[in-house]
């Protein structure tokens, strides 16, 4: 790779991270070429970017962000997940992982949060955002059709 096209990659990347929430490393040593498309595909509308590059490129992108903590976790051969949804990405990731064993999440860094592999998937078992919004509208909702159930039968009645 000539040096032009190494800062056009280091250009990108940084510009990835910009809109990014999360920043996230795995060992894809082993996963077949199928299967690293299929991970790439179930992560499509969560990550701007997921990426198999060389360490020293990312790490060089990386540095004056506010993901510089994860340069440190990249030590061996790996692929990055730059998240818009983060909590999105780490479900995909503990579940791909769960069903692939020769996947090995690293760990990442989600907003403020540094996070181990534990961490990860401590994260992926939070419900999303979709699914609290969901809970508190039938919160709210309950209250109400119980009072139209109970007003309906009280109209029957009479």
């Amino acid at each position: 790779m000539k040096r032009e096209e190494k800062s056009d990659l280091i250009s990108s990347l940084q510009s990835s991270l910009q809109s990014a929430n999360g920043v996230f490393v795995i060992e894809n040593h082993g996963l077949t070429v199928k299967e690293m498309e299929i991970l790439r595909n179930e992560l499509r509308g969560s990550v701007s970017l997921f990426k198999v590059v060389k360490n020293r490129l990312m790490k060089l992108a990386l540095k004056d962000t506010d993901f510089a903590p994860v340069s440190d976790m990249m030590k061996r051969p790996t692929a990055v997940a730059i998240a818009t949804d983060g909590l999105a990405v780490t479900k995909v990731l503990a579940k791909f992982a769960e069903e692939h064993p020769n996947l090995t999440i690293v760990g990442g860094k989600m907003d403020a949060d540094v996070l181990d592999v534990n961490g990860i998937v401590q994260l992926s078992k939070l419900p999303s955002l979709l699914e609290i919004r969901g809970t508190i509208a039938r919160i709210l909702v309950e209250p109400a059709s119980r009072l139209a159930r109970v007003s309906g039968e009280y109209g029957k009645k009479n």
